[in-house]
């Protein structure tokens, strides 16, 4: 019998909480999973989400390095306000040019569709709460076989619907690991075709669908106050993670981390933002923050199945 614990469940149940409803059997892929995904596409503000402590990034031509410009962040009637100031870094949705960038914190909201306004002097960037939704932060998942419980566990539903949960803590996790999952309380039948997992960068990791990395199976729930069961098989990261520690060969650079010393962009996977879409009882989700009872088990792979072998993409 494994212990229970209550904090850290949540960041398993976050990877199968996204899988979670996600795919409808469980069948091998041959996606892959390292440094080699798509980078976020041109935005404003990118990624599309953020939680409490997150960096987002601003983009605008009326951006000139080395200005002040205060960012404000509404969510219905809270307000949060935080000073940044333009840089010029590597772009990661230019391939790397050099660009001005304002570089936020996200403050402490509670989940939901989320307006940005950057200002000075009379000039403003305004990003609409259509296009970004403050999220939950992560909890933080470990290398354990363990069962976790987090009751009325909150999340966000984006202003289209799409449920967001985080996890955090998997540039620990390096071991291939199986996790098992469902929520009650909150009945998402998820629409496994349109539901993809992004990084804190912004990066797509994965779109949950068979040609996904890994193996997935989502069981449906006859419970009607129940989400389906999902099975999410996480495969090894024991290379990667050896790569990316001090003296490896693919060192983060510590004056840009979105980059590695040898100049290539870094993927970070310590967390992941599953963005899933789905109904609940018959309808889309209702935007704003939510809570459910999660339940998460979480084993390591036994150490003979295909699914436990990682790829060769990781290593980059």
């Amino acid at each position: 019998m494994h212990p229970r614990v209550s904090q850290s469940f949540l960041c398993r149940v976050l990877i199968l909480g996204c899988t979670l409803l996600t795919l409808r059997s469980p069948l091998p892929a041959s996606a892959g999973c390292g440094c080699d995904k798509p980078p976020p596409a041109p935005a404003t503000v990118v990624p599309h989400f953020a939680f409490p402590g997150m960096r987002v990034t601003l983009f605008s031509t009326k951006f000139v390095p080395g200005q002040q410009w205060t960012v404000r962040f509404q969510n219905g009637t809270a307000v949060a306000s935080v000073l940044a100031t333009v840089v010029t870094k590597r772009n990661l949705t230019a391939g790397g040019k050099y660009t001005p960038q304002l570089v936020a914190t996200m403050p402490l909201l509670r989940g939901g569709p989320t307006s940005i306004v950057a200002s000075r002097g009379g000039v403003f960037v305004t990003v609409p709460p259509r296009s970004f939704t403050s999220i939950t932060k992560p909890v933080m998942a470990s290398e354990q076989d363990i069962d976790y419980d987090i009751a009325r566990y909150p999340t966000a539903v984006g202003a289209d619907g799409t449920v967001y949960l985080s996890i955090g803590g998997l540039d620990k996790v390096c071991r291939a690991m199986k996790f098992s999952s469902r929520a009650d309380g909150f009945p998402l039948r998820i629409n496994a075709r349109s539901t993809v997992i992004y990084n804190h960068q912004g990066f797509l990791i994965d779109a949950l669908t068979p040609l996904s990395v890994n193996r997935f199976e989502v069981r449906r729930e006859t419970k009607t106050t129940r989400s389906d069961r999902i099975d999410y098989y996480r495969h090894s990261f024991t290379q990667y993670c050896r790569d990316h520690q001090s003296g490896g060969r693919k060192v983060v650079d510590p004056t840009d981390t979105n980059w590695h010393r040898d100049g290539t962009a870094h993927v970070n996977y310590s967390t992941l933002i599953f963005a899933i879409t789905g109904t609940v009882n018959g309808v889309l989700p209702t935007p704003g923050s939510i809570a459910a009872d999660l339940s998460l088990n979480t084993q390591f792979g036994p150490g003979s199945e295909p699914w436990e072998v990682e790829k060769p993409e990781e290593w980059r």
